[in-house]
């Protein structure tokens, strides 16, 4: 069964209603859930499902539906039960602003660099994002070059995008004004300047890939 994604609608939600559908040993799965399913390596969401505390969020093998692991809070609930959800937001929200962070930074790394680098991968923490870049050139990028020009959109407060791309939305894309979006499905904020001021620093990661990490400055 595929569960309804409650933070594609409105990454903001922290509270929600919600029936059960599946109860496994240490899972619940959820016709409807505000909780992020560990993704585009964006963590997945923690917090509290009916009084059990919620350990992490995963995607089904099926793709379809989300998978609550759980740390059960006395007996566990029975499919068709009603429950309220409360997403860990002290843990989601700096997540969702370094999720968009990140974006900017590809966005940062294209304008000074060219548009050919090669994505290799990337994570986002509630401390932290980073993104893994292949890099051939002999000197590493700028990390100050790279703030400098974080700063700037930053300071712009640009309105952030979010849309479906197909019918049954399950492809997503995020863009601001004059760049080219970027295929994402995670949570992020209203706008650039809502990321606040941020940092970049820049380590080699074996052969031929540079790791670039953005994380709030101060």
């Amino acid at each position: 069964m595929r569960t309804h994604l409650l933070h594609r609608e409105d990454p903001y939600l922290r509270e929600f209603e919600t029936t059960v559908v599946a109860v496994g040993e240490e899972t619940l799965e959820l016709d409807a859930t505000a909780f992020y399913a560990r993704g585009g390596g964006q963590l997945g969401d923690q917090g509290v499902l009916g009084g059990h505390r919620v350990l992490d969020t995963v995607k089904a093998p099926d793709g379809l539906s989300v998978v609550h692991r759980m740390e059960w809070n006395g007996a566990p609930p029975s499919p068709g039960d009603r429950l309220t959800g409360s997403v860990d937001w002290e843990r989601r929200y700096p997540m969702m602003r370094l999720h968009s962070a990140q974006h900017l930074l590809w966005i940062a790394l294209a304008a000074e660099y060219g548009p050919e680098q090669q994505d290799r991968g990337g994570e986002i923490a509630p401390e932290k994002a980073r993104l893994d870049v292949a890099w051939e050139a002999p000197e590493r990028p700028d990390p100050a070059a790279l703030t400098a020009r974080l700063a700037a959109l930053v300071s712009a407060d640009l309105p952030i995008e979010r849309y479906a791309t197909d019918p049954e939305g399950e492809r997503w894309e995020w863009a601001i004004a004059e760049h080219p979006p970027i295929p994402c499905g995670g949570t992020h904020v209203r706008s650039t300047g809502e990321t606040g001021p941020l940092a970049v620093t820049v380590k080699g990661k074996g052969r031929g890939t540079v790791r670039l990490t953005v994380s709030p400055a101060g």
